[in-house]
């Protein structure tokens, strides 16, 4: 089943531009093609559920090697770069090249498809962003379990609050260029979010200047360092 441009799921894999990403898709998963013109390799993901409850976590499919690719030669590398929340207000960076290393309150993943397929033959790498997003009263983070499984872990925050329509709760990107594809993706999820306005489009504000600081053009909060002068007992003083 072809979702979108360069993404497809074929036999309960996520393959994208030719590479299978993840495997063991779940029925579950329901894989929806991006509209708009702002991104062509991208698509929504979402899962179908009966279940209810304000905190909720469904397995995606595996991120692991290619068992096929010690038979058949092939070079099928997986490695992912993701950034995670790891306090209440501090997110940090972590590197692997399995499903059970993405850590909880992942909010952005990508990942490097390398060197070859086991679809069409050897391909150059491919990157592949995963940015969870908002759909309705719920948040979706990633994070993955001893299986190699990648999850989306949903919560409201709120007891009360425990049904949802999740069609659109990540968003996959696909592209050559690791830099491109974040930011088409950033782009078309601003498009569906309508909530937020990617930097090319905020208005930059008039720079603000006082004798203590000073903020720059770029948004950037600059102190205005002043001379020294000796006060009555010789000490320094502002």
């Amino acid at each position: 089943m072809t979702v979108g441009a360069g993404i497809s799921v074929i036999n309960s894999d996520l393959v994208v531009l030719g590479h299978r990403v993840l495997r063991g898709v779940p029925e579950n998963v329901v894989v929806t093609p991006a509209s708009g013109n702002s991104l062509m390799d991208g698509a929504f993901i979402g899962v179908s559920s009966d279940q209810t409850g304000s905190h909720r976590v469904f397995p995606l499919g595996k991120l692991e090697y290619s068992s096929l690719s010690l038979y058949l030669s092939l070079k099928l590398d997986l490695r992912f770069m993701c950034v995670f929340r790891f306090k209440l207000w501090w997110m940090t960076q972590r590197m692997g090249t399995h499903g059970k290393e993405i850590p909880f309150e992942t909010q952005f993943l990508i990942v490097e498809a390398n060197g070859g397929s086991d679809l069409e033959g050897h391909q150059p790498a491919s990157y592949v962003v995963f940015l969870p997003i908002l759909e309705g009263d719920f948040r979706a983070v990633l994070q993955g379990n001893q299986s190699n499984e990648l999850e989306i872990c949903l919560e409201s925050g709120d007891p009360t609050v425990d049904q949802f329509k999740g069609d659109h709760l990540v968003f996959v990107a696909a592209g050559s260029d690791p830099f491109d594809v974040i930011t088409k993706a950033v782009k078309a999820v601003e498009q569906h979010l309508q909530t937020f306005s990617h930097r090319e489009r905020k208005k930059v504000r008039k720079p603000v200047s006082t004798s203590i600081f000073s903020l720059d053009d770029h948004g950037v909060l600059r102190w205005t360092l002043r001379k020294w002068s000796t006060g009555v007992m010789g000490n320094p003083v502002w």
